[in-house]
């Protein structure tokens, strides 16, 4: 750690909520989106147009999701850890995970454009992206939350944040977030977030709720 950095706040744990709540969340769609799908699939009725267009664009949104967040790791993360670290730190391995990835989300979105007929195949590929993330996201909060926690400043940490925000879809972002708190950081979250907050999320979580529903989810 330099000079600098001791006189500046580093990152805790407690900091780090919202990309856990990012984690959390895109295990979980991935998880229940192959349910969904391996259900629909042993179905003796195809889903009806309103059903698939509503899951196409699920899945588009969760691509797209990935997409952004793998981006800002990579863009935004990585060099702020290779900078308070040092450049003897090797995130090459995680890289290449993320540049994985990218090519399964391409799967996804045209599979999900051909639905129904391309069921098999969309659920093909998110068995494969929820065996994926599944082992990434382990082993990046392994590896990558102690660089953060030990080396990162606050304020550094929350320019990663505001970046993530930065292109994100609220209305499909902030509640599925909601969704994977725990009864102790939703306490803490609400208090945190004053009212806008608190107004702000019965009205994102009604229309999420509505976009649930229509898929099957």
């Amino acid at each position: 750690m330099t000079t600098t950095q001791k006189t500046q706040k580093i990152t805790s744990d407690a900091d780090l909520l919202g990309i856990r709540l990012a984690h959390r969340a895109m295990r979980r769609d991935a998880s229940r989106l192959v349910a969904l799908c391996t259900g629909l699939g042993h179905g003796t009725e195809s889903p009806d147009a309103k059903q698939v267009a509503a899951i196409s664009e699920y899945v588009h949104l969760f691509a797209d999701s990935i997409h952004h967040h793998h981006t800002t790791e990579d863009d935004v993360l990585w060099p702020k850890i290779v900078a308070s670290v040092g450049p003897h730190i090797d995130l090459s391995d995680l890289t290449e995970d993320h540049e994985a990835l990218d090519p399964l989300l391409d799967e996804l979105r045209a599979a999900a454009d051909g639905l129904p007929d391309s069921l098999p195949r969309l659920t093909a590929a998110l068995v494969q992206l929820k065996n994926e993330l599944d082992e990434h996201i382990e082993d990046e909060e392994r590896t990558i939350f102690p660089l953060i926690t030990e080396h990162l400043p606050l304020a550094e940490w929350e320019a990663v944040e505001n970046a993530a925000r930065t292109g994100g879809k609220v209305d499909f972002e902030l509640p599925r977030a909601f969704d994977v708190l725990t009864p102790e950081e939703l306490v803490r979250l609400k208090k945190e977030g004053g009212m806008m907050l608190r107004v702000m999320i019965p009205f994102l979580r009604r229309k999420y709720r509505r976009r649930e529903r229509a898929c099957g989810l």
